[in-house]
């Protein structure tokens, strides 16, 4: 619940300092809730005590969880690190604040997007993923890449031809140039959304393909042309978006494609195992067979 809400349920509770600051900390909300208590207190004119006080009479485990909802709050509205840098690094806190905030936004994270999880949606991925009979191009662009390098190395121990369709519009194009209705696009894209990845979307939709969509906002354009979307929480303590709910979603799907195709995967990971066995092999001969180095006089 946000701040609003927990005022509103424990309105009755509050003594009149307390009111008296919850209506300071509306008006001034969310911006407000990013200083310090007692920056807050004498904004209000009463005491840290006070602050810290209603705080947790309205149920928050600390000051650093409402600071969480505040950054979460404002930079919702901000498209880009440049825009977050003050909301999220514009008041002192030490390193291990840094620590303890990065850990609270990504347990916040996890959680809301567990909770927000549609599992009919998510079935329905998974099963587009494990069915498909041609090819899973998996596309994330800019600073998301590392999530489709994570889903095309794992899903591709699931099931064969999966692949990264790339960065780049020349490379992108050139993988778009195959696609077949029996294939499938997984796209993952967060704000600032890319013009790249829609593109890809309406192309595959064009030759008759699913879609399908990891995003942060029902309102990504990437929503409008795929056919299961997705939602995963990106807020962070930081000017730039946290990945680690997303990592989590993909967890996840991996473990439902795998459990969807139990003996396709064992049998693909023994295979796996004995071409490590042959190449840790030729690597061990390899090192033996190495002339030894002279020692220099």
């Amino acid at each position: 619940m946000l701040l609003t809400d927990r005022l509103m349920l424990q309105a009755a509770a509050l003594t009149a300092s307390e009111r008296a600051l919850a209506d300071h900390l509306l008006r001034h909300y969310p911006d407000g809730l990013l200083d310090s208590a007692s920056a807050m207190a004498a904004r209000a004119g009463t005491s840290a005590s006070t602050v810290v006080r209603l705080f947790a009479k309205l149920g928050y485990a600390s000051l650093a969880e409402v600071r969480r909802e505040a950054r979460t709050e404002v930079t919702a509205l901000l498209q880009t690190p440049a825009q977050r840098t003050t909301a999220t690094i514009g008041s002192a806190r030490s390193l291990a604040e840094c620590v303890d905030d990065a850990a609270l936004h990504d347990q916040h994270n996890i959680a809301a997007t567990r909770q927000g999880l549609d599992m009919a949606v998510f079935e329905a991925f998974a099963r587009t993923v494990s069915d498909c009979t041609g090819r899973v191009l998996v596309m994330a662009e800019k600073n998301s890449a590392p999530v489709a390098s994570y889903l095309t190395t794992h899903l591709n121990m699931c099931r064969p031809g999966v692949q990264e369709l790339g960065l780049g519009a020349p490379f992108a194009v050139d993988r778009l140039l195959w696609v077949e209705p029996q294939d499938v696009l997984l796209v993952f894209t967060i704000r600032r959304y890319s013009n790249g990845a829609l593109l890809a979307a309406r192309h595959f939709r064009s030759q008759g393909c699913p879609v399908l969509a990891i995003t942060d906002s029902v309102a990504a354009p990437i929503v409008a042309c795929a056919d299961h979307t997705l939602l995963v929480g990106t807020a962070n303590a930081s000017p730039f978006d946290s990945y680690t709910a997303a990592f989590f979603l993909a967890n996840a799907l991996v473990s439902a494609v795998a459990q969807l195709r139990p003996t396709e995967v064992a049998h693909a990971l023994e295979r796996r195992d004995a071409l490590w066995k042959g190449f840790e092999a030729d690597a061990v001969d390899g090192l033996r067979r190495a002339p030894t180095p002279r020692r220099l006089k």
